[in-house]
């Protein structure tokens, strides 16, 4: 066999593999947002961002480039290139909004999944006194409610409040906080807490956090946190907070509380997803508001620690 004709053949099998891997990478993709989180196997699949569409281009791109008889079908590769970027970023990033309503009286909030914190919980304190938010709502943490900046940001006067799981971090009074679920590594909370705006009628907020083993069925764990919850006495919440430990997109994140919208779709600025904290590409700590309050502002913040991006949102009646 003649050096060029091995080399052409190599080429073409180098291409076909290139375009291959490209070509199931679509594929995986695609069976991920058509099957979302309905079964095991494809909600492994669902979580493939978007943003796959980038490499799965670049990979188009070599494989026809070592295919010589099929260079002509460049353009699907410059598609997927730029069709990647784009829509990854229109699903993730809004833009600053006008707040005509900036106002109006309303609690500030911060939502931080932490889990298990180790050490050096006085720096994890120290990003929420820096952030100075009204009420500090904490998954996990451990100590972190009695470190020195959270005891010296609420004052002598005041302590700390926590489930077990859930801690709350206020000089604001509160009416009640109590578990309404635990259970199967399920976990929800009710707090009812008096403010700016809920000074006659308090804001009623639901607690959540579910389970993050990516092996358990996130369509059967939604089931569960409905049975479950179908049988807790507890008021209809203004407003429902946690890590669901499901992307936006999951189906069965959409089919939870409904007539709840997301606060992120109606009043999110700047970059959305919360997961993981260096690199995020999914939001899976999510706000939904009631009826009968509005979330005027809603950002994520990297708080520089922690597995999780932090949540800072402003909570007011809601308008007439």
């Amino acid at each position: 066999m003649k050096l060029r004709t091995f080399i052409s053949i190599l080429l073409h099998l180098l291409g076909s593999i290139f375009l291959l891997a490209a070509v199931v990478l679509i594929a995986a993709w695609l069976t991920g947002i058509i099957f979302s989180d309905r079964w095991v196997w494809s909600q492994w699949l669902s979580w493939i961002p978007t943003i796959i569409l980038m490499p799965a281009g670049g990979l188009w791109l070599i494989g026809i480039g070592l295919m010589r008889r099929f260079r002509r079908y460049w353009q699907p590769g410059i598609c997927l290139l730029v069709l990647g970027p784009f829509v990854y970023l229109y699903l993730h990033w809004q833009p600053e909004r006008t707040h005509a309503d900036e106002s109006r009286p309303g609690i500030t909030f911060c939502q931080w999944t932490l889990g298990t914190v180790l050490a050096n919980e006085e720096a994890y304190g120290e990003v929420l006194v820096e952030l100075d938010a009204d009420v500090s709502l904490v998954e996990g943490g451990r100590r972190i409610r009695w470190s020195q900046p959270i005891k010296d940001w609420l004052g002598p006067e005041q302590t700390s409040l926590s489930t077990g799981i859930f801690s709350i971090l206020t000089p604001l009074p509160v009416e009640e906080l109590r578990t309404v679920v635990w259970a199967e590594g399920i976990y929800a909370a009710i707090l009812t807490i008096n403010g700016p705006g809920f000074e006659v009628t308090p804001l009623k907020i639901l607690l959540i956090d579910l389970p993050s083993d990516p092996n358990r069925s996130r369509w059967q764990i939604a089931a569960r946190l409905d049975d479950l919850l179908s049988k807790a006495e507890f008021d209809e919440p203004d407003l429902i907070v946690g890590d669901f430990n499901m992307p936006s997109n999951s189906r069965a994140f959409g089919g939870l509380f409904k007539g709840y919208t997301r606060a992120w779709s109606e009043s999110g600025e700047g970059w959305g997803p919360t997961y993981p904290r260096e690199w995020p590409i999914a939001r899976i700590d999510h706000v939904l508001v009631g009826p009968t309050v509005d979330v005027t502002s809603i950002r994520t913040i990297d708080p520089g620690r922690g597995r999780h991006r932090l949540q800072v949102f402003k909570v007011t009646a809601g308008s007439e």
